[in-house]
């Protein structure tokens, strides 16, 4: 037991070492490389200068001999003066010359046709029009090749002078042989460092490739890939978890195409079958055509509530930042919601106790909070029955919130029910929305709304026998 505890000792101190090796092989190697990068790069600069000081006469020159003919600053006259200048300037020269507006008038490199385009936004003569003269290394996408360009601004005309860009006009420097020995030595321990660096790597990096071979054979059991405890893991872990609310997120949206296809089947059918029934009767009674009418118009009434909530959710679901915030009185939101279903609750001999404290104000999305009681209300309206009462009160709540009780007299819904009520298009009884007119989507706004206000909702049913809402809502939305 005593050699093994000792021989443990002694990886463990050689692991130390080794890593203590490791950070100093990087950086000597990042401070030996940088100073290699810096003395190259200052070489380059000294070259590029030399090669601007002696592209920038032949520009002075292609100007000073233009402006000497007086030329007019067409196409034509311009490139027969070029042509003539051509023999003293360098063949490997690219010339241009542009209007003043930047539309070339001669290009020695390149087909007429093929420069149509402004090269107004050419960085090195936006340059050159702020500071008289500019110059860019970069790719021509007309003659598919990296030059150094040099645009000078003159009055009337810009002149630029473009150089390949490649090693045999600007080599890199190399370095003398002392430092190279250095540099290699310095390497030599790098490649020793990364290679322990890339054993630690490859862990994160191997139960990544896990997770895309399962994505791949179309499964979803990741329980088994590991990732590390260090970034790298970290980064891993954030991918799958962004891979399973994909495909949480697919799931729902394919299941929601297709109930939404299913329920909008009833309304069209039954629009199309009044309507047919409308047009194919020419003798049709009066009364019974009213009737047809109104049927149909009851049922685009209910196609307009799937399609309201159906885009209230997605916006609570996909862009819940886009609700205005403001400061909501809870007991006058509710009073206007009873205002505006007055017609309703009177028809079906609803009584309605708005018990909320009148004091009582939130910040929110106040089209949501409308939403939320509306749909309780309605849901009441549609399925509690007629001649029962509807009360809504306030509860305890834990600091920051407020609590809510909402609940009616009405037949209430059974427990194996509860559970689901609030799931899209769920339906107590088959067909019970549908006849109603609702469009199925109401609770599932309800909690959707409550959720966004940082609240919980739970349902259930009243002691009265009705069914009862429980729920809080956060006082400030913005904190």
């Amino acid at each position: 037991m005593v050699i093994v505890s000792n021989t443990m000792k002694g990886i463990k101190k050689i692991g130390y070492k080794y890593q203590v090796l490791i950070y100093f092989s990087l950086l000597i190697a990042a401070v030996s490389l940088a100073f290699a990068f810096m003395y190259t790069h200052r070489e380059r600069v000294v070259k590029m200068e030399v090669l601007k000081s002696s592209m920038a006469p032949y520009a002075d020159l292609i100007y000073s001999s233009l402006s000497a003919d007086s030329l007019s600053l067409d196409k034509e006259a311009v490139s027969d003066a070029m042509e003539r200048l051509l023999p003293v300037v360098p063949s490997s020269f690219r010339v241009t010359v542009l209007s003043e507006d930047a539309w070339v008038l001669f290009d020695n490199s390149a087909d007429k046709d093929i420069v149509t385009d402004n090269h107004l936004n050419r960085p090195e003569l936006a340059q050159a029009r702020k500071t008289g003269t500019g110059s860019e290394i970069r790719f021509s996408k007309t003659l598919k090749r990296e030059y150094l360009y040099l645009a000078k601004h003159y009055p009337g005309l810009y002149v630029r002078i473009a150089l390949e860009y490649s090693e045999s006009v600007l080599p890199v420097v190399i370095v003398e042989n002392r430092y190279m020995v250095f540099i290699l030595m310095v390497f030599a321990g790098v490649i020793a460092a990364l290679v322990i660096i890339i054993r630690r790597i490859s862990r994160p990096v191997k139960a990544l490739k896990e997770f895309v071979g399962v994505v791949k054979d179309g499964g979803d059991d990741f329980n088994g890939i590991r990732f590390t405890d260090d970034e790298l893991g970290e980064v891993g872990e954030k991918i799958m978890t962004a891979f399973r609310q994909l495909e949480e997120t697919k799931r729902y949206k394919q299941e929601l195409t297709h109930n939404v296809a299913h329920e909008l089947k009833t309304p069209v059918a039954g629009i199309m079958g009044y309507l047919e029934t409308l047009l194919q009767q020419e003798n049709i009674e009066k009364e019974q055509s009213r009737f047809f009418l109104e049927r149909a118009y009851a049922q685009t009434i209910r196609l307009s509530a799937i399609i309201n909530d159906i885009s209230i959710l997605n916006k609570i679901e996909e862009a819940p930042d886009k609700f205005g915030i403001e400061t909501i009185n809870i007991h006058n939101c509710i009073d206007e919601i009873r205002s505006d279903l007055s017609f309703r609750l009177e028809e079906k001999r609803i009584e309605f106790h708005n018990m909320i404290d009148e004091k009582l104000e939130i910040q929110g999305s106040y089209i949501l909070i409308y939403s939320l009681f509306k749909n309780l209300i309605d849901n009441s309206v549609d399925h509690a029955g007629d001649g029962v009462k509807i009360f809504i009160e306030n509860t305890s709540a834990l600091s920051g919130f407020a609590g809510f009780r909402y609940y009616d007299t009405g037949k209430g819904v059974a427990e194996e029910h509860r559970g689901r009520i609030f799931e899209r298009f769920y339906r107590v009884e088959k067909g019970r929305s549908r006849k109603s007119g609702g469009s199925g989507l109401g609770l599932s706004i309800v909690k959707n709304a409550v959720t966004l206000h940082k609240g919980t909702i739970k349902a259930g049913n009243h002691p009265n026998g009705g069914l009862q809402f429980e729920f809080t809502l956060g006082l400030n939305l913005k904190s």
